[in-house]
């Protein structure tokens, strides 16, 4: 009877081990987006891919979701444009390398405006921004998302 009460005993152990493993997967891991929304029509629609034409009504987007919320939190986006240019953004502070090719973005948001978890910035393009490959790593509070890019086409 003992060892059938020992066999149980290491029976469940295994399955609660095996459970918490488990729950340890099904953890979300913090994660960065890039997508491109056509704002032509009274709705914005998502389009496939990250390239975005800057003759056409379109805003390319970084969205970041399942990482810790605080009160006050830090976004910041670094910019690595294919050639010199300008970047505004009202409300946050910006940093531009000498070239003119690197731009850091830096926006202070407070918890009550996060909705749903969901950091979403959109940024606009002109027909004076520069066509090609653009890099951009994202920061929200210490978490860091690199190998992020999209390409701006005529």
């Amino acid at each position: 009877m003992k060892k059938l009460a020992v066999i149980a005993l290491a029976l469940f152990s295994v399955s609660v081990i095996a459970q918490a493993a488990n729950a340890e997967t099904l953890v979300k891991q913090p994660q960065a987006a890039l997508f491109v929304l056509d704002t032509s029509g009274k709705q914005p629609k998502l389009l496939e891919g990250t390239q975005l034409s800057r003759s056409k009504p379109r805003n390319l987007c970084i969205r970041i979701f399942d990482v810790p919320i605080q009160e006050q939190n830090m976004f910041a986006e670094y910019f690595s444009a294919p050639a010199p240019m300008n970047i505004v953004s009202k409300g946050s502070e910006v940093r531009i390398d000498e070239d003119k090719k690197g731009f850091l973005v830096v926006t202070n948001m407070n918890k009550a405006d996060i909705k749903d978890n969901l950091i979403t910035r959109c940024w606009e393009f002109t027909p004076q921004d520069p066509i090609g490959k653009y890099n951009v790593e994202v920061q929200f509070n210490d978490i860091v998302f690199k190998g992020l890019s999209f390409e701006i086409l005529r």
